[in-house]
């Protein structure tokens, strides 16, 4: 959603001069300024949290794949060729699973 920077702007100004000024919010035309600027800098603060939580996911999920990639073997197997002309000419047969799968077909140890 689009905000007035302007008015984001002065809303910011206005809170921190109040830090070293504290009256300075009970003057009736600051009040009005700042309840005039509200929307906008609501919506200004909202889209800075959004980008800095979507910047947090990305980095996480980006270590999340470096820990994956590190931690990720594959178990290969091959198996003797049973006698027949293709399997002779191309060797027996290959598998490659994840250590975490277990093949349905392979008797368990």
């Amino acid at each position: 959603m689009a905000y007035n920077k302007t008015n984001a702007l002065v809303y910011e100004i206005i809170q921190f001069i109040s830090k070293f000024m504290p009256r300075i919010k009970f003057n009736p035309l600051i009040k009005k300024a700042l309840a005039y600027c509200l929307d906008d800098w609501v919506e200004f603060r909202t889209q800075i949290t959004l980008k800095q939580l979507d910047d947090d996911i990305e980095e996480l999920h980006a270590q999340w794949d470096k820990e994956e990639a590190k931690n990720f073997e594959y178990i290969f197997s091959e198996e003797e060729p049973d006698g027949s002309e293709a399997q002779r000419l191309l060797g027996g047969p290959m598998r490659l699973s994840a250590p975490w799968m277990s093949d349905k077909n392979e008797p368990s140890s």
